[in-house]
């Protein structure tokens, strides 16, 4: 487990609802329901539990570590 990923679960545990991952990525909640309404592609990786969406911790580190990186310009 990263720093990154360490941090979120200590905040968060080993799942974020959309709420929480709203907070971490700094967009409002009707920004993540936005883009899970469009096939949520433009979103980490998710599990859907009855009508829940849950966020696991290191797919969210990895999201953003990966969005970091291409800001950057580091991703190939």
């Amino acid at each position: 487990m990263n720093n990154l990923s360490h941090t979120l679960y200590l905040d968060y545990g080993y799942m974020l609802t959309k709420k929480d991952l709203a907070e971490v990525l700094g967009v409002s909640l009707s920004t993540v329901n936005r883009r899970l309404s469009l096939g949520g592609d433009t979103l980490p990786p998710y599990q859907k539990v009855g009508r829940q969406y849950r966020f696991p911790v290191r797919g969210v580190a990895e999201y953003i570590e990966n969005t970091m990186n291409k800001e950057k310009g580091f991703a190939s």
